[in-house]
């Protein structure tokens, strides 16, 4: 167990909450933002531990894929590849790290 164990599926949902409230209308650039919001605060929650970092990154990223079809709405989309994108270049960060500043 890991001392800053995070919740995933609260980071998914969420993320899936701010994808249905711009395709309900709300303007991208406002759920971009709190979208970037979101990922701060789990890295935030996350610590220091690339390796951790890097899992946990790689959890979420895979919890948004399930809900990716050909059917969803253009603009749910945008908001999913949006985070995706951000998550993406997290994951990268921590892997870049932890195999460049080992101690």
């Amino acid at each position: 167990m890991h001392n800053n164990e995070v919740d995933i599926h609260y980071y998914a949902t969420e993320i899936r909450k701010l994808a249905a409230v711009h395709q309900a209308g709300k303007p991208l650039g406002e759920v971009k933002a709190k979208v970037d919001l979101l990922i701060q605060s789990m890295k935030e929650t996350l610590g220091s531990d690339k390796t951790w970092q890097a899992e946990k990154w790689e959890e979420l990223l895979s919890e948004l894929n399930i809900y990716l079809t050909n059917k969803v709405d253009p603009r749910w989309m945008t908001v999913i590849s949006h985070a995706k994108f951000r998550i993406k270049s997290r994951r990268q960060t921590a892997v870049y790290a932890r195999k460049h500043f080992r101690s």
